[in-house]
């Protein structure tokens, strides 16, 4: 009993000597210093000048609407629209607030306008063309809750595709239109995993599955917030990352085959990169120097024209790749990189210039187009809308009448899946498509 009163003794005076060295006193209050870390509330505003300030946002915005009448280019607003706009309006000039003592909730004024890129780009032609499309996915999704295309049988890859082109649809596990064909995919990525963490099924590309390992990770990162019941999704994401850092080359980019040895591509590493990214923005544990080391072989693939070559050492740089190498790019975090705007400038350039039928008739359009997307879609409505309205014409053109997009080797489910994804991209759905 002595013993312990002592240690009692000794270890209220440890914790008394502690909470002086944090400046605490005996009331346990913070010293000042802690204490004006935290956010506070703005001090409430006399009534007289908040109503001021509405009276001339009010009257701003009803002296806009009555220019806009008088020379009419867009459907004029509601009386609802017009409440939001002065809401925002009003946000805005306040600023950013605190609604509470935690800074880690700030909230920021809403838009001023709303966008209308949406109605704009998907046309009844448009919708009907992805409703087709991925009609025809779900159709070709085999037993076992796979899909196999001509080349690839069973195949993860394709598989993952087409999760996220119904995804891309506002689809997800068990929930909407596909809901169905979105759980059964992820479920078949999921009995495809191997011991070493590489996703890939009995079905992959005979020079390897890097591809089919990228997209099913991608798959399964986009699908994890949806999945509460599948526990072991997690754990599956995190081995696929490791598996994806242990293949890293030597040069700094990745290939087909999971092996440190011999020369990377440019296309698997933009897609590794990609990968990379998003596990990091999901809260997975991402190598920072792995990225910079691919971002690093991509810049040695580009060219000055805003090209990109297949592999480092080449000579020929193949249009599809510009898209490709734009979004590896921009995953390492760098929006400015001065290869970017010639990237882009070279895409604009290839789909202003060049006819349906000339687009239509290049070697596995649907792949470039796929990435093309993501690139013009960073870059803002100036590059994206000329852009998707040109794709959309060339897709328009090559689309089968089941629904279907094809290439040289009469693949047909990952095309379809491109295709459809690149069709929906202006509902906002997938979040592939960041700015």
């Amino acid at each position: 009993m002595v013993g312990s009163a002592m240690n009692r003794a000794r270890f209220k005076r440890m914790l008394l000597i502690g909470l002086a060295g944090l400046g605490l006193g005996a009331a346990g209050v913070w010293p000042v210093a802690y204490a004006q870390r935290a956010p506070r509330r703005a001090e409430p505003r006399p009534a007289a000048d908040r109503a001021a300030d509405d009276k001339t946002i009010e009257a701003e915005f009803r002296a806009k609407l009555a220019a806009e009448a008088a020379a009419p280019t867009t459907a004029p607003d509601d009386e609802a629209d017009i409440e939001q706009r002065m809401l925002a309006a009003r946000e805005r000039r306040l600023g950013p607030t605190f609604p509470g003592r935690d800074p880690a909730f700030l909230v920021l004024p809403r838009p001023t306008d709303r966008g209308n890129m949406a109605t704009e780009l998907l046309t009844p032609e448009v919708r009907k063309m992805s409703s087709a499309a991925l009609e025809y996915l779900a159709k070709t999704q085999d037993a076992d809750g796979g899909w196999s295309d001509t080349q690839f049988p069973s195949n993860t890859g394709v598989t993952a595709l087409a999760c996220l082109a119904f995804m891309a649809e506002g689809s997800r596990p068990r929930i909407g239109t596909y809901g169905r064909e979105v759980d059964r995919g992820i479920e078949f990525l999921l009995k495809n995993v191997q011991t070493s963490g590489v996703i890939a099924g009995k079905g992959s590309n005979p020079l390897g599955p890097g591809y089919e390992h990228a997209f099913s990770t991608l798959a399964l990162l986009y699908a994890y917030g949806d999945n509460p019941r599948r526990t072991e999704i997690r754990d599956v994401i995190s081995r696929a990352i490791q598996a994806s850092a242990k293949a890293q080359r030597l040069d700094g980019g990745w290939r087909y085959q999971f092996s440190r040895e011999g020369h990377a591509d440019m296309s698997v590493t933009a897609n590794v990169l990609w990968v990379m990214r998003t596990a990091k923005k999901a809260g997975f544990t991402v190598d920072a120097e792995a990225i910079d080391k691919g971002v690093k072989f991509i810049e040695k693939c580009a060219m000055p024209d805003g090209t990109f070559r297949y592999r480092a050492w080449g000579i020929y740089a193949s249009p599809s790749l510009g898209g490709t190498g734009v979004i590896a790019l921009c995953n390492n975090g760098d929006m400015n990189h001065p290869l970017i705007p010639r990237a882009r400038d070279r895409i604009e350039y290839d789909y202003r210039r060049y006819t349906v039928d000339d687009l239509k008739d290049r070697r596995y359009f649907v792949f470039g187009c796929f990435y093309a997307s993501l690139a013009m879609y960073m870059c803002g409505d100036a590059y994206w809308i000329p852009w998707f309205q040109k794709s959309t014409q060339v897709l328009s053109a090559i689309q089968r009448k089941d629904g279907e997009f094809t290439d040289e080797s009469n693949n047909t489910v990952y095309t379809t899946a491109m295709g459809a994804i690149v069709l929906q991209a202006p509902l906002g759905y997938l979040p592939i498509y960041e700015r």
